[in-house]
């Protein structure tokens, strides 16, 4: 089973900037790639203070088209420019589940978290995000990959 664990957390919300997309999920890798590189380079020419890992957050999801906003947390708000926005990762109440493997298997871990979800009695109560724990390029073996998923409940 890829989820490694998963519990429910109180968190604050937290300033965001990211790149928005509406692409087919053969897409997400190359649209994470493009709109990360496109990010950190606004992050740093704005000095911005980056305060967390990059991530992906899913607003919609269709069966043929996702709504994917990717970006990175940051210390204070900034103002969006061009394809960049500024926005907020949402607080309160929320799921957290540690992945580890590929991301071909994210699927189980987000199957079993809906699953503990309804065990537990809670909807949910907002768009989930996956924050990236490693970095496939410095952890070329799958099965040493990590990531947390982020999931706002009611």
């Amino acid at each position: 089973m890829p989820m490694l664990s998963i519990e429910r957390r109180d968190l604050p919300s937290q300033p965001l900037l990211f790149v928005q997309s509406r692409v087919a999920r053969h897409e997400i890798p190359a649209t994470i790639a493009q709109s990360l590189g496109e990010v950190f380079q606004y992050a740093i020419g704005a000095g911005c203070a980056v305060a967390g890992r990059p991530l992906s957050r899913y607003p919609s999801m269709g069966p043929g088209l996702i709504t994917i906003d990717v970006g990175v947390p940051i210390a204070a708000a900034a103002p969006d420019s061009g394809r960049i926005q500024a926005g907020t990762l949402q607080g309160g109440s929320i799921v957290v589940a540690m992945h580890g493997g590929g991301y071909d298997t994210l699927g189980e871990t987000y199957a079993a978290i809906e699953r503990w979800m309804e065990e537990q009695k809670l909807s949910p109560g907002g768009a989930p995000w996956e924050s990236y724990i490693t970095d496939p390029a410095e952890f070329p073996d799958q099965k040493d990959w990590r990531t947390e998923i982020y999931w706002p409940v009611t």
